[in-house]
């Protein structure tokens, strides 16, 4: 019953938290919208190839917020409240790549794959921390990174 309960809320939590990106996406102007996404992820602004730093840099950031909450007992509580913020600006920039984008391209095999794999492996280690699924996701970086220049600049 625990388990259901857990996956029950962690896919409401995927739910609400994307469409509520995308109605934040709605409400806000262009300035706006390129102020954030520059700020928590330029790759979805950038024109060139991105380098690891790039790629690295917007995991790293919430991973570190992630876990300094995870370390303590009563912080522990709010790690879902990073994993719907996550999850919010996927929303966000799934918006923002599906309007600007002359194909659809880089949105279908880029970004909402390999972001949808991140928000479900977030919600997963929010529930509990397990080499698996760090090691999973850390694997998902790198091939991402690999696959970014074939993906976006070679269609």
């Amino acid at each position: 019953m625990n388990q259901t309960y857990t996956i029950f809320i962690s896919l409401c939590v995927l739910v609400v938290s994307f469409v509520g990106g995308l109605i934040l996406f709605e409400q806000s102007t262009v300035e706006q919208q390129q102020w954030i996404i520059n700020l928590l992820d330029a790759r979805v602004l950038l024109v060139e190839k991105p380098t690891l730093l790039e790629t690295i840099f917007p995991h790293l950031m919430f991973a570190i917020v992630f876990f300094l909450f995870y370390q303590h007992r009563f912080l522990r509580k709010l790690i879902l409240v990073i994993c719907a913020f996550k999850i919010t600006f996927y929303g966000y920039c799934s918006s923002y790549l599906l309007q600007t984008q002359e194909s659809t391209f880089p949105y279908v095999f880029w970004w909402f794959p390999f972001q949808l794999i991140y928000c479900i492996l977030l919600l997963a280690l929010a529930n509990r921390i397990n080499i698996f699924s760090l090691s999973f996701y850390i694997i998902v970086i790198i091939i991402e990174f690999i696959l970014i220049p074939f993906i976006l600049f070679n269609n």
